[in-house]
C-alpha cells in the first residue's frame, strides 16, 4: 500500500481544462458503463455527467452558495491529467466543478455576479495525482476516504463496491481494508460479504436480470451479527464468497420480488417474467425492512414451526408474532411447569414420612440420618418463616 500523499502536487488549473469525471463513483451502478480516457473531452459525454451530477446530486445548492461566496479552496480539487493537450479530469471534487461551471455570471434575478467572485472561477487549486493509478483506482480512493462515512453520503452498493475493488486491486484482507476507511474487520465484511451475495442474486436467480443494487442493504444485513441462523439457512462459503444453497437464495430473493410464476406456451416449463414484472412485484416485498430478516433469523433458530409458516405463505408480521407470543407462552407455562412439580415434591416428601417404615425407625444409623434430615427441613421452614413476617 502506497502513500497517497507523496503522489499529490499542488497546481492551479483553469476551469476550462478540467473535465468532470464520467467514470465518477457516485454513478457506478448495475446499468453503468466504462468511459475511456480518450472520450472523457467529448461534449455528450461531458454533459450526461453535468446532468447527472445535476438531476441527482444537489448540484444547485452549492452552485447557489458559490455564487456569494466564490470558489472557496478549503478542500482543493484532485485532479488527474488526462492528455498531452493540458487537460485533466477530476478525481475527487465533481461537484465543486460541477457548480463551479454552473455559474455564468449573473443571479438568477438576473443582476451580475460582482468580478471579484467570478475571479475566483478562473483558475482552480487543485492537487494532480502522479500515482500510477493501474495499481491503485484513485478516484475510489480519493472519494472514498471522503463520502464512506458521509460528508456527501453514497447509496450502500457503492460504498460495497468500493471497499471490493479496493481488496481486489491490492490483495487486501478484511482488517486491511477496513482500516484503510475507518472500519472494523466486521464491519469490512459485512459489507464486502453481502456485495458479493448481491452480485451471485444477479448471476442465478430466477429474477437476476432484472433486479438492481436497491436491495443491496438487505444482503448486507444477512452477515450482521443477529441474522447468523439465516446465513447458515442459505449456507454461506467465506472461501467462494457464495452461497451453496441456490434453492434457499432464490427463495429469499422472492420475498424481495414475490413474482406470480406464469406458465409457459409448452405447458412442461416456466415462463421467465418481464422486467415490469419483477418491479411491480417489490411494491408487494414480504420483507420491507433490514430488521425483518433479524426476525427471521429467530424463527429459524427458535420457532421452526412459525418459520415453516413463514415460508407456506404466512405474512412475516403474523408468523413472527405468533412465535414471540409462543415463546412468552412456553416461558409462563414452563414456570408454572416448575411451581407445580415443587409442590408435588413436597406433598410426596410429607406422605413418605407420614409413612415411615418401622425398619427406618427401628435402625439406629438410618434413624439418625432421618432426624437429620428432618432437622434440615425444620432449618429451612423456619428460613421461610422469616422471609414471609419480612414481607
Amino acid at each position: 500500500m502506497s502513500s497517497l500523499a507523496a503522489d499529490l502536487t499542488p497546481e492551479n488549473i483553469a476551469l476550462e481544462k478540467i473535465f468532470l469525471d464520467p467514470n465518477n463513483p457516485r454513478f457506478v451502478g448495475t446499468d453503468w458503463t466504462f468511459v475511456p480516457d480518450e472520450e472523457v473531452t467529448q461534449l455528450p459525454v461531458q454533459q450526461a455527467a453535468r446532468r447527472r451530477l445535476i438531476d441527482h446530486h444537489d448540484v444547485g445548492k452549492l452552485q447557489s452558495v458559490m455564487e456569494a461566496n466564490g470558489f472557496l479552496p478549503i478542500d482543493r480539487v484532485v485532479v488527474r491529467k488526462l492528455d498531452e493537450n493540458g487537460n485533466y479530469v477530476v478525481l475527487e471534487g465533481n461537484r465543486r466543478i460541477c457548480a463551479a461551471k454552473e455559474v455564468t455570471g449573473y443571479y438568477d434575478n438576473g443582476d451580475p455576479i460582482p468580478q471579484e467572485i467570478m475571479d475566483t472561477f478562473q483558475e482552480i487549486s487543485c492537487l494532480v495525482y502522479e500515482g500510477n493509478d493501474n495499481s491503485m483506482n484513485a478516484a475510489w480512493i480519493l472519494q472514498g476516504l471522503r463520502h464512506v462515512s458521509g460528508i456527501s453520503e453514497w447509496p450502500a452498493y457503492n460504498k460495497a463496491k468500493l471497499l471490493v475493488d479496493r481488496m481486489e486491486a491490492d490483495d487486501l484482507t478484511l482488517t486491511q481494508v477496513g482500516k484503510s476507511f475507518g472500519l472494523s474487520a466486521h464491519g469490512a465484511g459485512q459489507w464486502v460479504r453481502g456485495y458479493y451475495a448481491f452480485q451471485q442474486a444477479k448471476e442465478v436467480t430466477e429474477v437476476g436480470e432484472h433486479i438492481d443494487e436497491k436491495i443491496y442493504p438487505f444482503f448486507q444485513e444477512i452477515f450482521g451479527r443477529s441474522s447468523i441462523a439465516l446465513k447458515e439457512w442459505m449456507r454461506w462459503d467465506d472461501a467462494k464468497n457464495e452461497f451453496q444453497d441456490s434453492a434457499a437464495l432464490n427463495e429469499f430473493v422472492g420475498w424481495l420480488f414475490p413474482v406470480d410464476r406464469v406458465e409457459g406456451d409448452s405447458g412442461d416449463s416456466w415462463q421467465d417474467p418481464t422486467k415490469a414484472e419483477v418491479e411491480a412485484a417489490w411494491s408487494n416485498r414480504r420483507i420491507t425492512k433490514r430488521d425483518n430478516l433479524r426476525e427471521i433469523s429467530y424463527m429459524i433458530s427458535d420457532a421452526p414451526k412459525e418459520w415453516m409458516s413463514f415460508r407456506s405463505g404466512a405474512s412475516l408480521e403474523t408468523a413472527y408474532n405468533t412465535a414471540v407470543y409462543n415463546s412468552i407462552e412456553d416461558t409462563h407455562a414452563s414456570e408454572k411447569s416448575t411451581e407445580d412439580r415443587f409442590f408435588k415434591i413436597i406433598s410426596d416428601a410429607l406422605r413418605e414420612l407420614n409413612e415411615t417404615p418401622i425398619s427406618v425407625i427401628m435402625n439406629s444409623e438410618k434413624r439418625a440420618k432421618l432426624l437429620q434430615l428432618t432437622a434440615e427441613v425444620k432449618s429451612a421452614i423456619n428460613n421461610i418463616d422469616d422471609i414471609s413476617g419480612k414481607q
